[in-house]
């Protein structure tokens, strides 16, 4: 019991009160100790003061303030440790600057801590830089007890002779360190515990609550001093009537099965009017109310969007339903004109023409869906008049001329050869034949790989020539070698979904979202890929969005997925000379729990501030690069899905 009461810092200071009020009440009786005891009895009217603030703790503003103070009193405590170093240091030369041999122990202690201490608060001794120097307000041999010692000075006309400009730089460090410096960092301490025990304020207040009631359940209910009449009302009791001692009900630990359901039932109803309260204010604040509108929105043109689609099989139904009909009355017509022929009662020459096949056949064709836009015969974007990056114009191209087996004696293409600086591994910028008939053509060049995925591909003048036809431009544009540029366009897709999980519609179809990236100094989205450097097996621009320790992870990915192109991309910066060729890979997401999905989207970053990722809705209206919308609608009719 003893060890339980002094646990409790209250419980301690009361004991401290009391002993040193018993001490000097002592001292006070005793005609020799009068003045001692008065001294006591003043602090112990301090320690009683102190104990009051225990009080505080019913109230919900100052008990949290009370746990600010003590916790405030540890920080003081350890920033003492870091002032006490500047102190003494300062006021150790100080001393020893100013006064020589000073022999008084209480003005030694003065001059070193208590002046120091006292500069830290602006009292800045006069004679430190020897302009207020008064040799009236000290002592030149330290003899008066109630003055210091005067500082260094001439015997001749009484002048400091100590370093002036020495003691003033120690000052001014002294208080740059100390009030600037050390004080800011006490404030900024005290600023670090008030807001740690401010954001539980409520629980703290709490806590001391219940333990002050369970303090005072087993006290006496008299105050003081009306609780000496309680103590010995327990005294008579024990000692003169020999009652035995009466225990106070502690509070309860475990409730009865009643007392637990209306407690139960208590926090319900307290729970419901707190997520009452709560949807009240989200209702009331305007970004809410805006969110709440734009879903209903959203759902309203859900509900006509499937409307209309019913109401469109409707007719579409019924147009068959009446096809059908129209097709057995021709079939009974036919009969009806047959059996007539057949009896003599018409000729055949007479007899009206009628279509033998189903006309719900022409029906299936216009029912049919109709497929994505018939794709040119020949590329588009890479007879781009302007090259992109550069000021060169491409020659012309017809579409009729873009056969390398048709004849075009007009045909003159520009050369153009960008140096790129960033990189390593890259083929000669100058049409050189002796530079270029050290490349490897139709084979694997050293690191790069020059084989297509359409076969062998010609070679003249020591040039590759793109197995697609003429583009308007020679040499290598802006890509890094001759002949295929190999590339890596992984299409990364997941389901549309509503709020609560369901998978969005449109035109009867599941909708999707694909993974797409704005690169810096870019006005369009593009797929996550692009070219492979020669030896890696991962994109440069897919290593920008995501971290380096999920690479392997997506690399399964890769390999787990279904590839949906592989060959020929009809890109800008292709040449006559040079070209990129692509494996696009489908990854798709079908659970919109999938943990690679979830870890997809905890690795992904931005190496430029300017980089943007997001998942983006697939539609074919969609600002995306033109080659790039092409991989989307072969990954949405693999999926079935609309776009």
């Amino acid at each position: 019991m003893a060890s339980l009461y002094f646990k409790d810092f209250w419980n301690k200071l009361d004991v401290c009160a009391i002993v040193v009020f018993i001490t000097g009440l002592t001292c006070r009786l005793i005609p020799s100790t009068l003045y001692p005891g008065r001294i006591i009895l003043s602090l112990a009217f301090i320690i009683f003061c102190l104990r009051l603030m225990h009080i505080f703790t019913v109230s919900r503003t100052l008990g949290p303030k009370i746990i600010i103070v003590k916790r405030m009193m540890k920080d003081v405590f350890f920033f003492l440790f870091l002032l006490a170093v500047w102190v003494v240091s300062f006021g150790v030369a100080k001393q020893a600057i100013l006064i020589h041999n000073e022999e008084r122990v209480e003005w030694l202690f003065r001059g070193v801590v208590y002046h120091s201490y006292l500069t830290i608060f602006g009292q800045i001794p006069s004679y430190i830089d020897g302009v207020n120097f008064n040799i009236d307000q000290c002592s030149p041999n330290g003899t008066d007890p109630y003055k210091p010692k005067c500082p260094e000075t001439n015997e001749d006309n009484k002048k400091p002779i100590f370093p002036e400009w020495l003691t003033v730089i120690l000052l001014c460090l002294y208080l740059l360190f100390t009030n600037i410096l050390l004080l800011n960092l006490l404030i900024a301490m005290f600023n670090y515990t008030f807001q740690q025990v401010q954001a539980h304020t409520d629980q703290i207040w709490k806590f001391q609550r219940h333990d002050l009631i369970e303090e005072y359940h087993g006290r006496p209910p008299a105050p003081p001093p009306f609780i000496l009449l309680n103590h010995l009302q327990l005294l008579v009791r024990r000692v003169l009537l020999c009652r035995p001692a009466t225990r106070h009900k502690q509070l309860k630990e475990k409730l009865e099965k009643n007392e637990e359901a209306a407690l139960l039932s208590w926090e319900m109803y307290l729970k419901e009017n707190y997520l009452q309260h709560q949807q009240c204010q989200e209702k009331q604040n305007t970004e809410q109310k805006i969110k709440d509108i734009a879903q209903r929105v959203d759902v309203l043109a859900e509900l006509l969007d499937l409307d209309r689609v019913k109401r469109t099989g409707l007719v579409e139904q019924r147009l068959i339903a009446l096809e059908d009909q129209v097709h057995q009355s021709a079939k009974a017509l036919r009969w009806i004109m047959q059996a007539l022929q057949g009896n003599g009662f018409t000729s055949e020459e007479d007899m009206p023409p009628l279509a033998s096949s189903r006309t719900s056949d022409v029906k299936e064709l216009d029912l049919e869906e109709k497929p994505e836009e018939k794709q040119p015969p020949y590329h588009v974007l890479s007879r781009n008049l302007i090259y992109p990056g550069s000021h060169t114009i491409r020659f012309p191209v017809p579409d009729e001329k873009v056969p390398w087996e048709v004849d075009f004696q007009l045909y003159d293409p520009p050369a153009y050869s960008a140096d790129h600086k960033d990189t390593a591994v890259q083929d000669p910028f100058n049409l050189s034949l002796e530079s270029l008939l050290k490349i490897n053509y139709n084979a694997m060049d050293g690191l790069i790989d020059r084989q297509s995925f359409h076969g062998l591909y010609a070679v003249q003048d020591g040039l590759p020539l793109n197995p697609m036809g003429r583009t308007g431009l020679r040499g290598r544009g802006r890509l890094h070698s001759f002949g295929p540029n190999h590339a890596l366009h992984p299409v990364v897709t997941r389901w549309r979904r509503n709020l609560d999980g369901s998978i969005i519609r449109k035109s009867l179809k599941k909708m999707l979202e694909v993974l797409v990236a704005q690169y810096p100094l870019s006005d369009v989205w593009a797929l996550p890929g692009g070219s492979l450097e020669p030896g890696e097996t991962l994109p440069l621009k897919l290593k920008w969005i995501m971290r380096r320790e999920f690479w392997p992870q997506f690399q399964n990915l890769l390999k787990l997925g279904t590839e949906i192109h592989k060959g020929y991309l009809d890109d800008p910066r292709n040449t006559d000379n040079a070209w990129v060729e692509t494996v696009a890979v489908s990854i798709h997401f079908d659970s919109q729990n999938d943990v690679q999905m979830k870890r997809l989207n905890s690795f992904l970053q931005g190496c430029d501030p300017e980089l943007c990722i997001r998942w983006q809705v697939l539609d074919r209206r969609m600002p995306l690069h033109a080659n790039h919308k092409l991989l989307l609608y072969k990954v949405s009719t693999l999926l079935g899905a609309y776009y």
